[in-house]
């Protein structure tokens, strides 16, 4: 047998899954990364560590590994010395450090120019950014830096692989001109950057090395494997969901809620910048991607589990219940009780990294489980506004497809479904983001042949909006939840 290895490095943990040549999930692994972030930065030696660990778990048993391909959040940069080792903490696309720096670049660039550059809107939460503060502030670092990295670029050089950027992830940086598929001198230039410190960039599913032998004989693999440059978390999840043409939706249900949305053909309108959403290169040849996002997705709940279900939180890790089950039995039928889930931000449109969120409504009588419900209906209403930004720009939507932790709780599935006014449908396998790397990989090998091979999800799980009185409920709400939006966002 011949299995591929599948790694994805989100912002809360990390996931290796091996697959076999059918597509099926051999086995996986999950390490969360405890005690690893600190003041908007992630230890990126630590993910390493972590992420190791979950392979050697993983692999165990499977020795025939023929291709490991990786798929990581985006934005963050991972300052490397010459044998690709961290030099500083990996600034995390939440953090606000650099909005000086970006004023400067934005005002030397211009944001029309940076838009028809990149399809980004401009915004601090770029890559490029951060570079310029870590030139004005971290001087020593930016000058040992042989290569800024992405956090799937720098997992793949510890596996041996080559310095790489894969084509989605160097195009969140605002500084990667899309139509042309490189690093744009005129951007890098603006901003005071050194081109020769930006690593090549590659097209996903593109070979970057072998993985090194002291690694092979770790894990006790019989060969070295190929590592295949994987891409965006947000595409590859798309694609691990068959979100492969124009108007398919993936909607990603993890830390961050995203909205993935596939085009047929680069897109820009003066519509779609006044919705902030950006048009930038899918994991899937010749094609393109815009996002809604909303920063604070599941996030909020585990926030929530954290603060109110502290005593169920230590029961769960000695076996006993799981928190989350319980979180969503709690939940009444319908609560007066207004959550803006901007615990990081607002997302888009807005892409506000300084509004905080709300609760409104609370009294003595305020029950945890009325505080769950809300956050799930805050999440929703706010995601409902991506996508009807989506639908007055002309952007075609099929079906929407979840994947992510949040896919697995199906109340949490029902509030969304009754909130968006669309069906939801659902895969057994949420975790679409190793699947995703699987398929590109699976190409690249020839496995598959042409990603419209994959199979198609209307077949799975679907979640409906319900009718009255649960649409009226949610209609009289959304109107509650837009004005106290109104009220408590800093831009209206």
């Amino acid at each position: 047998m011949h299995f591929i290895l599948g790694l994805d490095i989100g912002t809360t943990g990390c996931k290796a899954s091996i697959y076999n040549e059918k597509g099926s999930v051999c086995a996986s692994a999950y390490r969360e990364y405890l005690n690893l972030h600190a003041d908007g930065s992630l230890d990126a030696e630590g993910v390493w560590s972590r992420m190791r660990e979950a392979i050697g778990v993983c692999t165990k048993g499977y020795p025939e590994i023929e291709a490991v391909c990786t798929a990581s959040f985006g934005e963050t940069v991972v300052c490397t010395d010459t044998r690709g080792n961290a030099l500083s903490r990996a600034i995390l696309y939440t953090n606000a450090n650099a909005q000086e720096d970006w004023k400067k670049l934005d005002q030397a660039a211009g944001g029309s120019r940076i838009a028809e550059i990149t399809g980004h809107i401009s915004h601090p939460m770029y890559t490029i950014s951060r570079l310029m503060w870590i030139k004005r502030n971290q001087k020593e670092v930016y000058d040992k830096t042989e290569k800024f990295l992405f956090m799937a670029g720098f997992i793949e050089k510890k596996l041996g692989g080559d310095w790489c950027a894969e084509e989605t992830l160097a195009a969140r940086s605002m500084a990667y001109d899309v139509r042309k598929g490189k690093w744009s001198d005129e951007l890098c230039t603006a901003a005071g950057i050194s081109l020769e410190k930006l690593p090549p960039v590659v097209k996903a599913g593109e070979a970057v090395g072998t993985v090194k032998e002291e690694l092979v004989k770790y894990f006790g693999w019989k060969k070295p494997p190929v590592i295949l440059a994987g891409g965006h978390d947000q595409p590859c999840t798309a694609l691990g969901l068959g979100a492969v043409n124009g108007g398919d939706a993936a909607y990603g249900l993890g830390t961050a809620e995203c909205f993935t949305l596939v085009l047929d053909a680069f897109t820009q309108s003066e519509k779609m910048q006044k919705a902030h959403l950006i048009c930038t290169p899918h994991v899937v040849e010749h094609k393109y991607v815009t996002y809604g996002v909303l920063f604070s997705g599941n996030i909020v709940l585990s926030r929530l589990k954290e603060a109110l279900y502290t005593g169920e939180t230590q029961q769960e890790k000695s076996g006993g219940v799981n928190v989350y089950e319980q979180m969503m039995r709690e939940m009444p039928e319908t609560t007066d009780l207004l959550f803006l889930p901007h615990l990081a931000g607002t997302g888009t449109p807005q892409m506000d990294m300084d509004d905080r969120g709300v609760i409104h409504g609370l009294t003595l009588e305020t029950k945890r489980g009325e505080l769950v419900r809300a956050a799930l209906e805050g999440i929703a209403f706010d995601m409902r506004r991506n996508l009807d930004n989506m639908k007055a720009c002309g952007l075609p939507i099929g079906q929407i497809l979840a994947a992510g932790g949040g896919a697995r709780a199906s109340k949490g599935l029902q509030i969304r479904s009754d909130i968006l006014g669309e069906p939801i449908y659902v895969s057994e396998d949420v975790q679409a983001g190793t699947r995703g790397v699987f398929y590109i990989a699976a190409k690249a090998l020839g496995w598959l042949q042409e990603y419209e091979q994959i199979k198609n999800y209307s077949e799975c799980i679907q979640y409906r909006p319900q009718a009255e009185p649960i649409s009226s409920y949610y209609e009289q709400k959304k109107r509650r939840y837009w004005q106290l939006y109104k009220k408590c966002c800093h831009h209206k």
